[in-house]
């Protein structure tokens, strides 16, 4: 591995492991509320809209029973709402109740004001190559797949 690419590593690596934690301080609070698993479903609901239960189980790379049991737990417990299809009584669309809308925003909010937080520490020089190495970062990266997350309980 040329020189430049293993500090580049190393400084990546540091990052990851503080970027986790920031995700899992923002994240703890819910967690008296809900599961890892519960809260991916509540983000993905939020940032898709009302699904179809096969759509939201493809979306999360799980099993449609499994993600049954998920769901029944997230409706009881007053965070999603589950109605039938207009066209297909067969299927349920599944959405978010107000408190689901806010749990997510909590959360997210959250997570802004910490990310925000370290930013504000840093030179305007530094956060202006932090972004730039981010977005190439993040390009380069591409999107997590649904399975990858799963593992990690996400």
């Amino acid at each position: 591995m040329p020189h430049d690419a293993a500090h580049a590593t190393a400084a990546t690596l540091a990052s990851s492991r503080a970027l986790l934690g920031i995700v899992a301080r923002s994240l703890a609070p819910a967690l008296t509320e809900v599961t890892v698993p519960q809260f991916r479903v509540l983000v993905v609901l939020s940032q898709s809209g009302p699904l179809r239960m096969g759509d939201l189980a493809v979306r999360i790379g799980i099993h449609p029973s499994t993600l049954t049991r998920t769901v029944e737990r997230l409706e009881h417990g007053g965070w999603i709402v589950r109605t039938p299809v207009p066209d297909n009584r067969r299927e349920v669309r599944s959405s978010l109740t107000e408190a689901g809308q806010t749990l997510v925003a909590t959360v997210t909010e959250r997570r802004v004001a910490m990310i925000a937080e370290v930013l504000d520490g840093m030179a305007p020089d530094e956060r202006a190559a932090l972004r730039v190495g981010m977005e190439a970062f993040a390009r380069a990266a591409g999107e997590p797949q649904p399975q990858d997350l799963l593992e990690l309980g996400m």
